[in-house]
């Protein structure tokens, strides 16, 4: 209990009052219909107004409770009103002090405007901004909340009422990197927000002004922020996903963040990476706008144009791009096709067979544009890993370990199993996609790399006969260097190319 309330305990008009009060409350226990509810939130005010020198209401735990009840989304509009001029009613009493300090007892205020009727909105905002605002920074403690209950007003327009000139004018009230922390904070944790939240931010960001000067739109916490944006990049809602693509192509331009002498933001390459990863997967929903604004974003060509530094360079718009590509955004494309290739940050679930199919198709999605593929080297290794990985995975290592399956009997194993299967299908489909010509002179420079070639794919004959050939020549001009072991496997090697070709 509060000193003060400790002390005004021993006041005998207090506690007279606190009894007027406790009895206009039980009220509230004997109401059966919601015209019993407005009968009682009458009975209520009247009993607050009785007296007027306590500015620190007693009971007010039980009265937020009773209050935040009246506001429940099944209860018609006259309910609502006749709560809010309670509210009013308290918020007159109590000033601004001991609203501050109570402002977890009264936030069953905030989730009433997703629901509430077109006549109990400007109500609510201009309690909001009577009462609310005032308080500034002390707001900050339920600052995430009080904007989480706001962004749905945005939804609505300014027929009603203003909320976008209301959010912004909270924004300079407790600081503007503070407010947007706790409005990326509010997208994380609340996916039915990320919409109007998405849509400020976008709104909010001027284009005709530097970014340096808007940094303080990413808020205080960038891993807050990386992770509400990843999360946004995989929303059921193609518009969420679309105006995060923009907020992407806006505020991290791979050029000005990865500047090693002056970044406009200090972001690290890993969040960076996350962030290509989770945008690279919202191309698996073939929307046209989320594409344009991905590629737009990796290529820098921002809706037509070429914005990249050292643009003199280039004399074409394609040349442009794929310089600005392979200068800034294709190494960070590979680690994020390698992670998710690797399943990073997520958990393995055999049973959901769709988590292992959207690596091998976001793959077939980016070869259909020209300046992708020449990432296929750097990742092409890992994609044949995967496959392995996934489909031992889908029958099980346990099942592997204990069986003692030879090659073959672990290739029927897979096969018969439904979710291997479908994985087979979606990387004979990446395959098919891919150059014949290009696959196997891939094969056959790692094979001269490594000197240990595991062959895991369908051979075509009409190429094997080189493919021998300049493996053979690679083994011969090593064999000073090579030891035993590596002669040995790497014959073997030649024996197997040499038995699936088939002489015209």
């Amino acid at each position: 209990m509060d000193p003060e309330e400790l002390e005004l305990q021993n006041d005998y008009r207090y506690r007279n009052y606190a009894a007027v009060i406790e009895k206009a409350l039980r009220n509230f226990e004997s109401s059966s219909e919601w015209a019993d509810l407005i009968s009682s939130l009458g009975k209520l005010n009247k009993a607050l107004q009785s007296n007027l020198r306590y500015s620190l209401l007693p009971k007010r735990l039980i009265i937020g409770k009773r209050l935040a009840q009246c506001l429940h989304p099944a209860l018609p509009s006259g309910v609502h009103l006749k709560a809010l001029e309670t509210y009013e009613v308290i918020f007159k009493i109590i000033g601004t002090k001991w609203l501050a300090k109570d402002l977890f007892i009264y936030s069953g205020l905030f989730p009433l405007l997703a629901h509430a009727a077109m006549a109990v909105k400007p109500v609510l905002l201009k309690l909001y901004e009577r009462y609310y605002l005032p308080l500034q920074r002390a707001l900050v403690p339920c600052l995430q909340a009080f904007i989480t209950g706001l962004l749905p007003g945005l939804e609505e327009g300014l027929e009603v009422y203003d909320t976008d000139a209301l959010l912004l004018k909270l924004s300079l009230l407790v600081g503007q990197q503070v407010f947007y922390g706790a409005l990326w904070g509010s997208m994380l944790v609340s996916p039915l927000v990320r919409l109007p939240a998405s849509v400020f931010i976008v709104t909010h960001f001027d284009r005709m002004v530097s970014l340096r000067q808007q940094t303080h739109m990413i808020g205080y916490d960038h891993g807050l922020m990386v992770k509400s944006v990843c999360l946004s990049l995989q929303d059921s809602n193609v518009l969420v996903q679309r105006n995060m693509l923009e907020v992407l192509l806006y505020f991290f331009p791979f050029a000005e963040l990865l500047d090693p002498v002056d970044p406009t933001i200090t972001i690290s390459v890993n969040d960076l990476v996350t962030m290509v990863s989770a945008a690279s997967l919202a191309l698996l929903r073939r929307d046209m706008s989320l594409n344009r604004r991905f590629y737009a974003w990796l290529l820098t060509d921002i809706k037509g144009e070429m914005v990249a530094p050292h643009s003199t360079l280039s004399t074409t718009l394609e040349e442009h791009t794929t310089f600005y590509f392979n200068t800034y955004s294709r190494d960070c494309l590979v680690q994020a096709l390698i992670n998710i290739l690797n399943q990073k940050d997520v958990e393995a679930d055999p049973e959901n067979v769709i988590g292992y199919l959207r690596p091998f198709r976001l793959i077939v999605t980016l070869l259909d544009k020209p300046e992708i593929p020449v990432v296929m080297s750097s990742v092409l290794l890992e994609v044949v890993r995967a496959f392995r990985r996934y489909c031992r995975e889908m029958v099980g290592e346990d099942t592997i370990a204990g069986a003692g399956l030879s090659g073959n009997q672990l290739a029927s194993k897979i096969k018969e199993n439904k979710n291997a299967s479908e994985i087979i299908k979606t990387v004979n489909m990446l395959v098919s996609s891919m150059n014949s010509e290009y696959l196997w002179e891939y094969m056959t420079r790692r094979f001269c790399t490594s000197l240990k070639p595991e062959l895991h794919v369908d051979i075509q004959s009409q190429f094997l006969p080189e493919m021998l050939s300049t493996m053979l020549q690679t083994l011969h001009s090593h064999m000073d260097t090579v030891s035993l072991e590596d002669f040995t496997q790497s014959l073997r090697a030649c024996f197997k190319v040499l038995s699936k070709i088939q002489m015209p």
